[in-house]
């Protein structure tokens, strides 16, 4: 069962991790494939020696302190990261709040007060692009010139590739935000997802026979999650046990001249009232952008055909 901390460990030992690590440090926004190869080597390696695999990570994002206008919108949230992170075997977890003093301490200093004496490293695991210490100066070359000194292992990982590029949280922003969510999801290695919970709308949808629940994204820590790029998309749904097939819709309507930003979804064959119910939304594909159309009936007529080949991709995708 994985352990978590947060917040600073102090003189006194409280929340202190007492066992030799084998750790990795770094944002691990989105959790990629690119980040689980670096977590499945120090939980191998943990148990190998006999020691306790160790997360270190940041609450919130640098950027968000450093530089707040080129902070990223995250692909995973505090509560996201922590469930993902439950299911990869790792012994303890550690959240540190990123904050203006964190953000000063030089590279040597954090290596000596977070990764030997607070979180007790023996060997440290990081990807070969690993940034650190006031400013992003130091680096792998640093890094492994302090494990001498300090007697602790660096290991540096090179980078997993898809589509001859390296896997990155800024490759699965990039292919969210063109609405490629297959190559996201491969990247990620799951199906990219929010959770929201149904709001009342003005149930227009209804009207039109699609009655569709209306969801307001859940980022009680003002998380800024990312939201893929406004369209129509096949996705998966979880409400209460039920997982369902849906369509769902990002974006303004503006055949109703509706220009705000909303998010609808229409569940096949489904017919619960889920109102106030929390919702997990999966992305599975891309169907088309936002269109205008000149009458109710057009809008109708394409509805129709999002929901059927909604309906076909989930039969391929049973089928293969």
């Amino acid at each position: 069962m994985t352990e978590y901390f947060s917040g600073y460990w102090d003189d006194q030992g409280r929340n202190q991790i007492i066992d030799s690590t084998v750790m990795t440090i770094g944002t691990f926004d989105g959790i990629h494939r690119g980040h689980r190869k670096v977590i499945h080597k120090i939980c191998n390696r943990a148990r190998a020696i006999g020691k306790k695999s160790l997360l270190v990570t940041f609450r919130p994002h640098p950027l968000s302190i450093l530089s707040p206008d080129k902070a990223p919108e995250m692909l995973t949230t505090y509560e996201e990261k922590k469930e993902i992170l439950a299911g990869c075997g790792i012994d303890y977890v550690a959240f540190l709040p990123f904050n203006s003093d964190l953000s000063i301490y030089d590279p040597r200093r954090f290596v000596k007060d977070f990764l030997v004496d607070r979180f007790r490293v023996s060997e440290l695991v990081v990807g070969y692009d690993h940034r650190f210490g006031k400013g992003g100066t130091g680096d792998v070359h640093l890094l492994e010139k302090l494990g001498k000194e300090m007697n602790f292992s660096v290991e540096v990982i090179e980078p997993m590739l898809s589509g001859g590029q390296p896997i990155s949280s800024s490759h699965v922003r990039k292919a969210l935000s063109s609405g490629d969510v297959r190559s996201a999801n491969d990247d990620l290695g799951r199906s990219y997802s929010f959770v929201g919970e149904v709001v009342a709308g003005n149930k227009r949808g209804r009207e039109l026979g699609f009655p569709t629940a209306n969801i307001r994204v859940l980022d009680k820590q003002n998380e800024m999650k990312l939201i893929p790029l406004e369209g129509i998309y096949a996705v998966k749904a979880r409400v209460d046990q039920d997982e369902v097939i849906a369509a769902l819709h990002i974006g303004p309507r503006p055949t109703f001249g509706d220009l705000d930003k909303m998010l609808e979804l229409y569940i096949l064959d489904f017919s619960r009232d889920i109102y106030k119910k929390k919702v997990k939304v999966e992305f599975v594909e891309y169907l088309r952008g936002i269109l205008s159309f000149q009458s109710t009936e057009g809008l109708i007529a394409q509805m129709e055909r999002d929901v059927e080949k909604t309906r076909r991709i989930f039969e391929e995708n049973v089928s293969t």
